[in-house]
């Protein structure tokens, strides 16, 4: 039971549904040697970074264009303010590779579908969404988003020269829309050194990445077991034990 325990709680940090995407159909997905092919033979590199009119709607999201990559992730979307666990992140192509910031395994997120695959002490785990830390990453590609991208200046973040864009996505998959500012740093293609989440009630959690390269990352990092048992659920009370309604 303890070891179950800790996977659920590894996985209880997917994707809140605020920011889950719809599933695609099953005929969207490719055979594991075709996807990362097809995915390291488009990547470009190139970012759309200070290209967009100030406050235009688009379908371009801005970490479109970020091919493969590996960096050092400090903070996630479920960590208040200036997030401090520390984990690497690698993409190739479609997937995102996410170690645990335990030490426990790692995650593997297909972007996609959404799909994540934990590999972890007690095994191979299956979720149909994305790891926590695959955010905001994971809404990548989607064509049902509308962005909206107005420019906020430039500033120096941790040594580089950053164009710095308020970003907005909206999606009828999304209770509300999503905002976000992000610091692209300009001698790394607009990698977004930093990332804050804009809450209604104001500043939200805050990523930031370092140790940041780009180019081509090892497929075989990527890999998963093709079959993979799927999230525990967390055990609840029978019938018998509940407490009895006062009359």
């Amino acid at each position: 039971m303890v070891r179950w325990a800790k996977v659920i709680l590894l996985f209880s940090c997917m994707a809140t549904p605020t920011l889950a995407q719809t599933k695609p159909p099953d005929s969207s997905r490719q055979a594991h040697a075709a996807e990362l092919h097809a995915s390291e033979s488009g990547s470009t590199g190139q970012s759309t970074a200070g290209k967009i009119a100030a406050g235009s709607p688009v379908t371009t999201y801005p970490l479109d264009s970020l091919g493969d990559f590996s960096a050092v992730m400090i903070g996630s979307r479920a960590e208040p303010a200036e997030g401090t666990s520390q984990g690497h992140i690698y993409r190739f192509g479609n997937r995102m590779r996410m170690e645990e910031p335990g030490g426990l395994g790692y995650f593997i997120t297909e972007l996609n579908t959404g799909e994540t695959y934990g590999i972890l002490e007690t095994g191979c785990i299956h979720d149909d969404h994305p790891y926590i830390r695959a955010i905001p990453f994971h809404i990548a590609g989607k064509a049902d988003i509308t962005v909206t991208r107005a420019s906020a200046g430039k500033e120096t973040m941790d040594g580089h020269s950053c164009q710095v864009e308020d970003i907005t996505v909206s999606s009828p998959t999304f209770a509300n829309p999503q905002k976000m500012r992000f610091w692209e740093a300009e001698d790394l293609q607009g990698f977004p050194i930093k990332i804050e989440f804009v809450l209604p009630g104001g500043h939200g959690p805050t990523i930031r990445y370092k140790n940041v390269v780009l180019g081509q990352q090892d497929p075989t990092l990527f890999f998963h077991p093709k079959s993979c048992q799927p999230l525990p659920q967390e055990p609840t009370a029978s019938p018998a034990h509940k407490k009895p309604q006062a009359q």
